[in-house]
């Protein structure tokens, strides 16, 4: 999570921005976690598409987010 930048929301769609280079695996944190809340995540360099199940809220994603990566709590634009 050192690499989070900020978390933006549309509809069923998260797009998670991240320092260069660290998109991959944080992305691959999220996947390996296998939470209902997220279908899956597309990486590139410095952003994640995160696609959230139906139904779930912003609230869900970002307490599940927190829950994988505890340091999020801490960062500036989560």
């Amino acid at each position: 999570a050192d690499g989070f930048r900020d978390l933006r929301f549309s509809g069923n769609l998260a797009v998670m921005r991240t320092q260069p280079g660290y998109a991959s695996s944080i992305a691959a944190v999220i996947d390996k976690s296998e939470t209902w809340e997220i279908l899956g995540t597309i990486a590139g360099d410095d952003t994640i598409l995160v696609i959230l199940s139906e139904g779930t809220t912003r609230e869900q994603l970002t307490t599940r987010l927190v829950k994988i990566m505890p340091y999020l709590k801490t960062r500036e634009g989560f």
